[in-house]
């Protein structure tokens, strides 16, 4: 009995041990705490002020989870946060999650069609501090690159305003992802442009 116990003390303060925190503010007088867990996959949850903790996504494979900001992404007046995995590399695959104030807790941004864009997900995010938008871009080789612009609306989606791809000097738009009830402009597919949010 004695051996099973001190098991599970160790096995406990071994999963406390691996866990990160990041400490943030969402607002003055909202403190947020965001965790990592490593064992015995890389978990991520939040606590906002004295709520209960949320979970909120599973990482797979090997890459730890190395990076972290708060920003206020969609410019609504509360800090919200983005995790991402480098593997070491320049290219950071994030993950962005937006507070929802009216819900007392966070709620991922999902990238609107990560299968069909030129960077698949959200790579080296840069937002922008003037508006609720946001540019990535990635790296396939060493002149092919892939661009992607958002726009967050207010009901915590993004919009995809535009997309191309670069390589060498030529550089080619690529067709948005459809989204219902969306109006669009232009002629073909290739070149339609969607109205934001």
């Amino acid at each position: 009995m004695k051996t099973i116990l001190l098991g599970a003390v160790l096995a406990a303060i071994a999963q406390n041990a691996c866990a990160r925190d990041y400490p943030y503010e969402i607002a003055p007088g909202l403190p947020a705490v965001v965790s990592i867990a490593d064992l015995p996959r890389q978990q991520l949850s939040v606590r906002a002020g004295k709520g209960p903790r949320q979970a909120l996504a599973d990482f797979g494979g090997d890459e730890e989870v190395d990076q972290f900001q708060d920003v206020d992404v969609d410019h609504d007046g509360y800090r919200d946060f983005v995790v991402g995995q480098s593997g070491g590399s320049g290219q950071v695959h994030a993950r962005i999650f937006l507070y929802r104030p009216g819900e007392g807790g966070f709620r991922e941004l999902r990238h609107p069609g990560s299968a069909a864009s030129p960077c698949r997900g959200f790579v080296n995010p840069v937002f922008d501090p003037a508006r609720p938008a946001f540019a990535v871009a990635c790296r396939y080789a060493a002149d092919n690159f892939g661009f992607e612009e958002y726009t967050v609306c207010s009901d915590g989606t993004a919009r995809a305003t535009s997309w191309s791809r670069r390589s060498g000097e030529d550089e080619t738009p690529l067709p948005l992802p459809p989204r219902p009830g969306a109006r669009y402009s232009g002629a073909s597919p290739s070149n339609r442009t969607a109205s934001p949010c």
